[in-house]
């Protein structure tokens, strides 16, 4: 039987694609439209840490603001991002911030 599918390696050639990875949803923050504050915090597992993703609501207004997610090993916080556009900073449309534990 064929394989398919996207391998990669490292610069040794040894692989180092994990496929799909398990996750453990520790919750989901409703963000409103132009919202740019906020701070969650939650009971994480010792070796684990916080992440998020966020994901705008399907036909949404755009929004001009933008709004910076910062995460802790415990808790995520939001702040008004300005003009900054770089990693970490989103438009603050309507959406859904997804929270999850991931191994340190």
């Amino acid at each position: 039987m064929a394989n398919f599918g996207i391998q990669t390696w490292s610069a040794s050639g040894t692989p180092n694609n994990t496929g799909l990875v398990r996750i453990l949803i520790l919750g989901s923050i409703y963000l409103s439209k132009d919202q740019v504050s906020g701070a969650w915090s939650y009971a994480v597992p010792s070796g684990y840490k916080v992440a998020v993703m966020q994901s705008p609501v399907m036909g949404a207004a755009l929004s001009s603001a933008r709004r910076k997610i910062t995460t802790t090993t415990t808790g995520v916080s939001l702040s008004n991002a300005g003009s900054d556009y770089s990693t970490g900073t989103f438009t603050a449309a309507e959406g859904w911030l997804i929270v999850y534990l991931v191994k340190q």
